[in-house]
């Protein structure tokens, strides 16, 4: 014991009580810390059972970013945002004013005969004259040079009027390709759905985004049918498989407290299991033909749809 208080019988009882108090405060920090882990973390456990449901989100079933191939400025922008829209509905054109001048030119070329027309004559005056050779080096009166002449002016008709047809094809080629290059310069829906967003206006390049930002030219989404993702514990999945129908519960945009009620179709189930989180994926599908269901809107599962399905 610390010799300065040998001779004071005051100052060491002062700290034997001292130490007895630091005692008692370890052995109470101690008790709690015993309680924290004795009571509160069941207690977070309990609550997760409790809830005993999946969580997640309603997605469009498909959602397609769309851009031009080729570079050029915008001419038409044939939709708004917030509209439906059939496959094949022409959303933005780009400025087509050259090549459809090209495409007159092929055009016309294509649909001339002229050429076909008079090859044809020539042909037949040739095919008459060597005819008529013919018959009179027979009789003796043409001579051989003559009616081989003639045979060579048959021989180039003939390959004038096939140069003529040829070149009609490739008119008609060329005036093929050209409307292929003014299609391509116009956007089409490649599905039924909805335009979510035109990120540019007449005018501007299609091919630059707008500035400090990236983003596609236009977005479509299909709506009709919503798509649910969600993450399973392995040990609730029970006997869900492909076409399995699960009632869902989502939120309603309009009064939260009054979800609404939908069953959707189970169209995948992950083979594996995340072994970070012991959960399986799986997604279903659900019918939005009367677009009653907004995309965006949180959706759960009961663990009770799982055991019996």
């Amino acid at each position: 014991m610390d010799g300065r208080h040998k001779g004071d019988p005051g100052a060491l009882g002062k700290v034997i009580m001292k130490r007895k108090m630091e005692h008692r405060v370890r052995g109470l920090l101690l008790a709690g810390a015993v309680i924290c882990l004795g009571v509160v973390l069941p207690a977070q456990n309990l609550s997760a059972q409790v809830s005993g449901e999946v969580l997640g989100y309603l997605e469009p079933v498909r959602s397609i970013e769309l851009e031009f191939l080729d570079a050029g400025r915008i001419q038409t922008i044939h939709v708004e945002e917030g509209v439906m829209v059939s496959a094949g509905d022409a959303l933005v054109s780009l400025d087509n004013r050259v090549l459809e001048s090209q495409l007159s030119i092929a055009k016309v070329q294509a649909e001339s005969e002229a050429s076909i027309e008079m090859a044809t004559a020539e042909l037949s005056v040739s095919s008459e004259r060597y005819t008529k050779l013919s018959r009179l080096r027979s009789s003796g009166t043409a001579h051989t040079s003559e009616v081989a002449r003639a045979k060579a002016d048959l021989t180039a008709a003939k390959a004038r009027l096939q140069i003529a047809e040829e070149e009609k094809r490739v008119a008609e080629l060329r005036q093929e390709e050209i409307q292929a290059q003014i299609d391509r310069r116009i956007l089409t829906s490649p599905i039924s759905g909805v335009v979510l967003e035109i990120n540019r206006d007449v005018a501007e390049s299609a091919s630059n985004p707008r500035q400090g930002g990236e983003e596609s030219l236009v977005r479509i989404a299909q709506i009709d049918q919503l798509e649910l993702t969600v993450h399973v514990p392995a040990r609730k999945l029970g006997r869900v498989e492909i076409g399995s129908k699960l009632p869902i519960s989502i939120s309603s945009p309009d009064d939260p407290s009054k979800p609404i009620m939908a069953d959707g179709e189970v169209t995948f189930v992950s083979p594996v299991i995340d072994p970070s989180s012991e959960t399986v994926r799986i997604k279903l599908i659900l019918d939005n033909s009367n677009g009653d269901l907004k995309s965006g809107s949180h959706a759960k599962i009961s663990f009770d749809s799982f055991a019996v399905r």
